[in-house]
C-alpha cells in the first residue's frame, strides 16, 4: 500500500500542486485568524493593566447603582475614610465627564479626566499644571490639528449659542493609545471648571511599601462597612429605597484589588475577542469546505484517469483494500505537506496584519505570537478535511476491476444516466429550505431565516449536477451558433457536458463564493437603504440651521457635500403644553406649579421648504396640530403621555391652541405645524399686520430656518466640519439625521470590506480549483486533443476550447451565484428588521457588475495555463499514449 501510494504521488505530483494550494490557503486563514484573535485579547488586556498601573486596590460604586448616580457613594468622605485605613500610601478619585472639543474649524465629542496615573511622560511639552491647560495624545492632537501651545475651547453637549465656553491651552502630548474616544487630561481644578457633568468614576489606592493588596483590600473594605453600619443603623428603609443594600449595613461599592478588577474587566471584555475568533474560524471553515470540493474532484480525476494502472495493480494481485488504502495515504500526504505551508503562510499573514494594524490604527497592538491553537486547530482541520474529500475517490480507486487493463483506450464514453436521486434530495432540500426562508421572513426570525438560506444553498449543490452540465451544453450550443458554429466552441459545451461530475463540482466551488460575495453585497445594501428610507420618513431635512443670511448662504455654498438649500418662514414664540401627565415639570417656575411644560421653540412648517430639500413628506403635519419633542420644554422626553394633550403658542399677542402630537425626530428647538397653521402665526407675528402686536409687549420675534439638503455619501468628517463652520457664525445647526446616516454607511461599509476580504480566501480557492480541473481534464483528454489536431484543429482552436468551457462554468455559477445571494440577501434584511420596518430589496449595481468582471477575469486567467497545455498537444505523441 506503501509503495503503490508512494508510486502515484511520484506520477502525480505536478497534477496535486493546486489541491495543495487550495489546503495551503484554508489552513491559512485559519491559522492567521486564531492569531490575530489571540492578539486583539492580549491588546486589551494590555489597556486594561495599563489603565490600572500605579494602583493596589480599587473602589467602584456597586453595579446595583446608576453610573449616573455614582458621586453620591465615591464621595470626598468616603475618600477621606479610605485613605485613613493604615497600609494606604496615596487614595484618589478618578472622575469622567463628556463634552465637546473644538480648535479651529474641528469640532468633535471628548472625554475629560484627571492626570494619567500610569507613569506615561509626555513626548512634547509637559504634565498640565494649572486649571487651563490640558494634554492629550499625538493622534488625538492630529485629529483636532493643535499641537503644544495651541488653544482647545470646550463646550457641553447641545451647546447652543450663548452657552459657556471654556478655553485651555495644550501643554503637553502623551504617547498615542489605542483608545476609540478622544480624552483630555486636566488637572482637578481645569475638571472642576469644565462644561461637563464630571462623574466619579472609581477610587484608586496606592498600597504602603511592604502591605499586602489584598489585606489591605479586607481592611478598606471592613472600614467601610463599619462606617455604613454606624451611619445607616436607624435608616434602613432610606438604604434599601436607595438601593444601595438589600441590609443597611452593607457598603454600596465593591472593594477589590486591582488584579481582580483587571481579570474582571479582560473577561468582559473577552467576548469581543471570542466572537472574532469565532467569526474567522466560521469564514475558515467555509474555505476549507470549497477545498474540500476543489480536494474531491482532483482526486476523482486522478483516479479516473489512473483506471488502467489501477487495473494494472489488481491484474497483478493488489487487493481493493490496498488501493483504497493507498489513495487515502495520499491525500494524508497531501494534507499534511498542505497544512505545513499554511501553517508557515498563516504566520506570515498574521504578523503583516498586525504590522498594518500598529501603524494605520492601534499603535499599542500587541505582538503576535504563535499560539498552540493557532498551531493544532488549523493544521488538523485542513488534514482531516483532505482526507474525508479522498474518501470516496479512495473507494472508486478499489472497486476498479482488473478487466479494466485490457481495455483499448482510455477515452471513456460520456455519462448518459440522468442523476434522479440528486433531483429528487435536492427538490426536497430546496422546498423545505425555502418554505423556511418564507417562514424567517413572516416571524422575524433570524436564526430559521439562516437554517432556510443554509438548507436551500445545500440543495443548490446537491442538485448542481441535474442542472450545471445541461444549462452548459445548451450555452456551448447557443454561442456556438453565434459564433458562426465555431467547433472549438460547440466542443467546449459538449466537453464539460460530457463530465458532469467533474464540471458540476467545479461549478459548486465558484458557486459558493459568488453566491456569499452577492448575499453580502445585497443583504447590507438592502439593510442600509430600508434604515436610511424608515429614517427618511421621520428626519426628511438632513441639516436645519436656527438663521439664515448671506453668511450662512455662502458656508453652505462652499461646501461640497450641499446638494440643496431653502430658507424657510419661522417665527420664535412661546410654545407651553397644559395637563401635563403627572411627574411632567417645567423649565419656567410658575408653569411647573401649574403642572405645564413650556420654553420657546422656533415655529416652522415643512409646506415652506422645497420638495427637492425634504427626503420624504415625513413632516406633513394635520391643520390643529404641532409635532414637537417634549424634552424641547422640559419635559422627560418621552412622547407616549403627551399625545393629544393641547398646546397653546403665544405669537404677538395671540394664543393659538393646537394639539401635541409628539415624536422625538423634528429639528433641535423646532416645532412644526401646518402650512395654514403657519400662516396664521407668522401674521400675528410681524408687527405690521397689526398695531396692536405692534405695541405689544409679547410680540413674537420673526426668524429663518434654512433646511438643506447633503449628499447621501457625506462623511462624518465633512458633516462636522460643515456644522463647525456654521456655528462659528452664532447659529445652531441640527445635523443629526445626516450624522446617523452617516454612521450607519460607516458600519455597513467597515462591515462589507471585513466580510468581502474573509471571504476573498474562498473565492481563490475556488479559482485554483477550477484551474486545478482544466489542468486535470487536460491531462486525461491528451488523445482527444491529438485526435482534434490530426483533424486539422489550430493550436487556438484548442486553446479556446478550453477557455470557453471555463467561462461557460463561471457565467453558470454568475448567474445562479447572484441570483440566490439577492434572495439571500432580501431573507436576512427582513427576518432582522421586518418586524418594525418595510424592508426594501436594494440590489448594488456597479458593485455586482465588477463581481461578474472579476470572475471572468479569473477565469480567464486560471484556464491560460490548461489552454496552453492542450494546445501544444502532438498528434503523434497523443495518439500513441497508452
Amino acid at each position: 500500500m506503501i509503495r503503490i501510494a508512494l508510486s502515484n504521488l511520484r506520477s502525480a505530483s505536478g497534477r496535486l500542486v493546486a489541491a495543495g494550494i487550495a489546503v495551503a490557503v484554508s489552513v491559512a486563514f485559519m491559522v492567521a485568524a486564531l492569531l490575530f484573535a489571540q492578539g486583539f485579547g492580549d491588546t486589551l488586556a494590555n489597556q486594561v493593566r495599563s489603565s490600572w498601573a500605579g494602583a493596589d486596590v480599587a473602589i467602584l460604586a456597586d453595579e446595583r447603582e446608576d453610573p449616573a448616580d455614582a458621586a453620591e457613594v465615591l464621595t470626598d468622605d468616603l475618600l477621606d475614610e479610605v485613605a485613613a485605613v493604615d497600609g494606604v500610601e496615596a487614595a484618589h478619585i478618578e472622575e469622567t465627564g463628556y463634552l465637546m472639543a473644538s480648535a479651529g474649524t474641528s469640532s468633535v465629542s471628548a472625554a475629560v479626566t484627571g492626570l494619567p496615573t500610569n507613569g506615561q511622560d509626555p513626548v512634547d511639552g509637559t504634565l498640565p499644571a494649572a486649571a487651563d491647560e490640558l494634554a492629550l495624545n499625538e493622534t488625538d492632537a492630529e485629529a483636532l490639528g493643535v499641537t503644544v501651545g495651541d488653544t482647545v475651547t470646550l463646550e457641553a453637549y447641545a451647546a447652543t449659542p450663548g452657552t459657556e465656553e471654556t478655553d485651555y491651552t495644550v501643554s503637553g502630548l502623551l504617547p498615542d493609545s489605542s483608545s476609540l474616544q478622544l480624552t483630555l487630561h486636566l488637572t482637578d481644578d481645569g475638571l472642576e471648571g469644565a462644561p461637563a457633568e464630571i462623574i466619579p468614576a472609581a477610587i484608586r489606592v496606592s498600597a504602603a511599601d511592604g502591605t499586602d493588596p489584598a489585606t489591605l483590600s479586607t481592611a478598606i473594605d471592613e472600614a467601610i462597612g463599619e462606617r455604613e453600619s454606624g451611619s445607616g443603623a436607624g435608616s434602613a428603609g432610606e438604604a434599601e429605597s436607595a438601593g444601595e443594600a438589600e441590609s443597611a449595613g452593607e457598603a454600596p461599592v465593591d472593594v477589590s484589588t486591582v488584579e481582580e478588577v483587571v481579570e474582571q474587566q479582560i473577561q468582559d471584555l473577552s467576548g469581543s475577542t471570542n466572537m472574532l475568533a469565532t467569526v474567522g474560524i466560521a469564514f475558515g471553515l467555509l474555505s476549507v469546505g470549497v477545498a474540500s470540493l476543489v480536494i474531491s474532484n482532483t482526486f476523482q480525476v486522478l483516479v479516473a484517469s489512473r483506471a488502467r494502472v489501477l487495473a494494472l495493480y489488481r491484474a497483478v494481485g493488489a487487493t481493493a483494500r490496498q488501493l483504497r488504502g493507498a489513495t487515502l495515504l495520499e491525500g494524508l500526504v497531501l494534507g499534511v505537506v498542505g497544512a505545513a505551508a499554511g501553517v508557515v503562510l498563516g504566520l506570515l499573514i498574521g504578523w503583516g496584519l498586525s504590522g498594518l494594524v500598529r501603524a494605520l490604527w492601534m499603535p499599542d497592538f500587541a505582538q503576535i505570537s504563535p499560539t498552540p491553537a493557532a498551531l493544532l486547530v488549523g493544521p488538523l482541520v485542513g488534514i482531516a478535511v483532505t482526507v474525508l474529500a479522498g474518501m470516496v475517490p479512495a473507494f472508486r480507486a478499489g472497486s476498479v476491476s482488473p478487466i479494466e487493463a485490457l481495455r483499448p483506450a482510455d477515452v471513456r464514453p460520456a455519462q448518459a444516466r440522468f442523476p434522479w436521486v440528486r433531483m429528487i434530495i435536492g427538490g426536497l432540500l430546496g422546498a423545505g429550505g425555502l418554505a423556511l426562508c418564507l417562514l424567517a421572513v413572516s416571524t422575524q426570525s433570524v436564526l430559521i431565516g439562516i437554517v432556510g438560506c443554509f438548507t436551500l444553498f445545500i440543495a443548490v449543490l446537491v442538485a448542481a449536477r441535474v442542472f450545471v452540465p445541461p444549462l452548459i451544453g445548451v450555452m456551448g450550443r447557443a454561442l456556438s451558433a453565434l459564433t458562426g458554429r465555431s467547433p472549438s466552441i460547440l466542443l467546449a459545451g459538449r466537453s464539460a457536458s460530457s463530465a458532469p461530475g467533474r464540471t458540476s463540482s467545479t461549478t459548486a466551488a465558484l458557486l459558493i463564493g459568488v453566491t456569499l460575495v452577492s448575499a453580502v453585497l445585497v443583504g447590507a445594501a438592502s439593510l442600509q437603504r430600508t434604515i436610511e428610507l424608515s429614517t427618511a420618513e421621520d428626519t426628511p431635512v438632513d441639516l436645519v440651521v436656527d438663521g439664515s443670511g448671506d453668511q450662512v448662504a455662502a458656508a453652505l455654498d462652499e461646501s461640497t457635500v450641499v446638494e440643496e438649500r431653502a430658507v424657510v418662514p419661522a417665527v420664535r414664540a412661546e410654545v407651553t403644553v397644559t395637563d401635563t401627565p403627572a411627574g411632567a415639570s417645567g423649565s419656567d417656575s410658575d408653569a411647573e406649579a401649574a403642572g405645564a411644560l413650556t420654553g420657546d421653540l422656533t415655529i416652522a412648517s415643512a409646506q415652506d421648504a422645497e420638495d427637492s430639500v425634504l427626503r420624504s413628506d415625513g413632516f406633513e403635519v394635520e391643520p390643529g396640530t404641532v409635532r414637537l419633542a417634549p424634552g424641547e420644554l422640559g419635559g422627560d422626553g418621552a412622547t407616549a403621555d403627551y399625545e393629544g394633550l393641547e398646546t397653546t403658542i403665544a405669537v404677538g399677542g395671540e394664543t393659538f391652541t393646537l394639539t401635541v402630537d409628539p415624536t422625538l425626530d423634528v429639528p433641535a428647538g423646532t416645532a412644526l405645524v401646518s402650512g395654514a397653521d403657519a400662516e396664521r402665526i407668522a401674521e400675528a407675528a410681524d408687527p405690521a399686520s397689526s398695531a396692536e402686536a405692534a405695541d405689544a409687549a409679547t410680540a413674537a420675534e420673526t426668524a429663518e430656518q434654512t433646511w438643506v439638503r447633503l449628499a447621501d455619501d457625506a462623511t462624518i468628517a465633512q458633516i462636522e466640519s460643515l456644522t463647525s463652520q456654521l456655528s462659528a457664525l452664532d447659529v445652531t445647526a441640527d445635523a443629526d439625521p445626516s450624522l446617523m446616516r452617516a454612521q450607519y454607511a460607516d458600519i455597513f461599509q467597515v462591515a462589507i470590506t471585513v466580510v468581502l476580504g474573509l471571504l476573498a480566501a474562498a473565492v481563490v480557492i475556488a479559482v485554483i480549483g477550477v484551474s486545478n480541473t482544466l489542468t486535470l481534464s487536460v491531462i486525461d483528454r491528451r488523445r482527444e486533443g491529438a485526435l482534434l489536431r490530426a483533424l486539422g484543429f489550430s493550436r487556438g482552436a484548442l486553446g479556446r476550447m478550453i477557455t470557453v468551457e471555463s467561462l461557460l462554468m463561471t457565467v453558470i455559477a454568475l448567474v445562479v451565484g447572484v441570483g440566490l445571494g439577492t434572495f439571500f440577501g432580501w431573507v436576512g434584511t427582513a427576518s432582522l428588521i421586518g418586524e418594525t420596518i418595510d424592508p426594501t430589496l436594494s440590489v448594488p449595481p456597479l458593485p455586482l457588475a465588477l463581481i461578474g468582471v472579476a470572475a471572468v477575469a479569473a477565469a480567464v486567467l486560471a484556464s491560460a495555463l490548461p489552454a496552453r497545455t492542450m494546445s501544444r498537444v502532438v498528434p503523434a505523441e497523443g495518439m500513441s499514449e497508452e
